[in-house]
């Protein structure tokens, strides 16, 4: 990853980041873009997964949905975290531990 920057926006967690692809994606792309877009939507999927089961353990929020973008020609990368209520709510309740 080269740069992060995360956001708390209402009931949204926002994460831009840009991300060098995935080497042998870019690689492919070339060849057969419709197959390295069909593997970009199974990582992405997993990614979101991922992202929202360590979310609620880690965190002990209950997310609503999580949505995935990336940009093949600036390596931007896009996540919207969406909460069932505000972010600052989580951050007023004690923790447990």
């Amino acid at each position: 990853m080269k740069q992060q920057r995360v956001d708390f926006v209402g009931n949204k967690i926002v994460i831009l980041s840009v991300n060098s692809r995935v080497p042998v994606l870019k690689l492919l792309d070339p060849i057969n873009r419709v197959t390295t877009r069909d593997v970009d939507q199974m990582l992405f999927e997993i990614f979101k997964t991922e992202i929202k089961k360590a979310f609620q353990e880690e965190f002990h929020i209950h997310i609503v949905a999580v949505l995935k973008d990336y940009d093949l020609e600036t390596e931007y990368s896009g996540t919207i975290v969406i909460l069932d209520r505000d972010v600052q709510s989580y951050l007023n309740e004690p923790l447990e531990l």
